[in-house]
């Protein structure tokens, strides 16, 4: 069992209630993003027929207003097409329809250049999208499903002195919605200060011989947060929030049965661009480096479940005791984590009131996962 050395530091994981009062997050900026297709409603669209639909969606998905771009992401569409309509007949299936109809936009990610990462293909980007969403329709129950496309839930709220830090789950901001499908949030004391964006992918994508990855695809902090970094330092005696955010990512995994993460390197990123490389290598390749990654000849950064650690004995004087405890913390989270997904992937605990019930958990540092169970051949969503 897990004994936490860190008396002082409280983690109260929220009883597996599902709810979408957390606060809403910062504002994390991509220069190349400037679109707004979350604010068209969907009964307006439903008024338009055939291929007019798809170009007005297209063009509030634009990433500019080129005549030439927009063309190309209908030329796309309408290349692709068997592939269009298998991710209709996905976002039919509930609650993946009100998702849709908040974001009638949802169904041409795909064929945006670049959505994901840099290189990836139309037929790349569109299994990367339908893999995840059949995934996740698949493993979670019907509202918290619905709770956590549609809010940001709450993982853990974890206290130190008067300052309090919670981490959500839930759809990546505006801002960074091309840049993966679910978003993990560090909050500290109501302020978003680090954000991780990520999606279950089939492992050919990435030239893995694994069915399914767990991809990263943003790791990104507020402008304007090096206060709250500082006291992220000091409560949880780590030098990067980022590995916080890498514990619940790998909750996420241990919970789905997900073997091997991988991560995009600085100038796969969505929104690399070369003036900003300098800081967006030391985000991305040095940090998945530091930590153990091993980039491939794919250009992703590749590590299997739990990512690898120094040896303890290997770290020296008063960084030794540093080290022990936030290991010990960031094992803590990515154990409560795991718990809370396979909470919520309990169908049949729902209350009349939409929460989920909390399983019977003893032992909060003990290897009792048994992931959430999917073949995809057997996962065929009706028309």
């Amino acid at each position: 069992m897990l004994q936490t050395s860190i008396p002082s530091v409280e983690i109260r994981s929220p009883s597996f209630e599902l709810s979408g009062d957390a606060a809403s997050g910062a504002s994390f900026q991509c220069p190349r993003v400037t679109s707004d297709y979350s604010q068209i409603p969907m009964r307006e669209v439903d008024k338009l027929l055939g291929p007019l639909r798809w170009v007005i969606l297209l063009i509030r998905l634009k990433i500019s207003w080129s005549p030439a771009v927009i063309a190309g992401e209908f030329w796309r569409v309408l290349t692709n097409i068997g592939t269009q309509r298998e991710i209709f007949r996905l976002l039919r299936l509930r609650p993946l329809d009100q998702v849709a109809q908040d974001k009638p936009g949802l169904a041409f990610k795909y064929v945006v250049p670049d959505y994901l990462a840099r290189r990836f293909s139309v037929s790349e980007r569109a299994a990367c999208f339908l893999h995840h969403y059949r995934r996740i329709h698949a493993a979670l129950s019907e509202n918290a499903l619905r709770q956590i496309l549609k809010d940001n839930v709450v993982l853990h709220n974890i206290s130190h002195g008067s300052n309090h830090f919670t981490l959500t789950i839930g759809s990546p901001e505006h801002i960074g919605r091309l840049e993966g499908e679910l978003s993990v949030d560090l909050r500290v004391n109501g302020k978003s200060v680090f954000n991780l964006s990520f999606i279950i992918v089939p492992g050919w994508v990435l030239k893995s011989d694994a069915d399914e990855i767990l991809l990263i695809t943003r790791l990104q902090g507020a402008f304007g947060s090096r206060p709250q970094i500082e006291l992220v330092r000091r409560a949880f005696h780590e030098f990067s929030p980022r590995k916080l955010l890498l514990s619940v990512v790998q909750g996420f995994a241990d919970a789905f049965g997900i073997g091997e993460l991988q991560a995009v390197c600085a100038t796969n990123q969505r929104c690399y661009e070369k003036k900003y490389s300098a800081s967006l290598k030391r985000g991305y390749d040095d940090f998945f480096t530091n930590v153990g990654m091993i980039k491939t000849a794919a250009g992703f950064y590749s590590s299997p479940i739990p990512i690898k650690t120094k040896p303890l004995a290997s770290i020296k004087g008063r960084n030794r005791s540093r080290a022990r405890k936030s290991r010990a913390m960031r094992q803590q989270i990515q154990l409560a984590s795991a718990e809370f997904l396979l909470g919520a992937a309990q169908r049949s605990t729902y209350s009349s009131t939409g929460a989920v019930d909390q399983p019977s958990i003893e032992g909060a540092g003990e290897s009792r996962l048994r992931p959430v169970a999917f073949r995809e051949e057997d996962y065929n969503p009706s028309p």
